[in-house]
């Protein structure tokens, strides 16, 4: 009786942790803009996504920290995310690198 009672117990906080998960992303473009702790990046695709920043966030040009004031439109960065949806996903590090060429 009693595996009985744990195993009900257990299946809403299983299902219930499958709600809140998030997906990972790796978004690579150069900065359209910056704004309000908003960046849009333009993928190489052409399309332009939205991601969030916080104080969390992790910016770095070279290995060295960065801030966001420093997100200016035409950088290329790579970018660590989270979130339901690739666009308005939260931005966990990003990363500014040299231009990539066009093959």
């Amino acid at each position: 009786m009693t595996r009985l009672i744990i195993a009900l117990l257990a299946v809403p906080v299983l299902a219930g942790g499958a709600l809140f998960a998030h997906d990972e992303f790796r978004i690579i473009g150069t900065v359209a803009s910056y704004k309000a702790n908003v960046m849009a990046v333009k993928k190489k695709e052409g399309q332009t996504v939205s991601v969030r920043l916080d104080k969390q966030t992790l910016i770095t040009r070279d290995k060295k920290k960065i801030t966001p004031a420093e997100l200016t439109a035409g950088l290329t960065v790579v970018v660590d995310a989270y979130g339901d949806y690739e666009d308005d996903s939260l931005a966990l590090e990003i990363r500014i690198v040299p231009p990539i060429a066009a093959r």
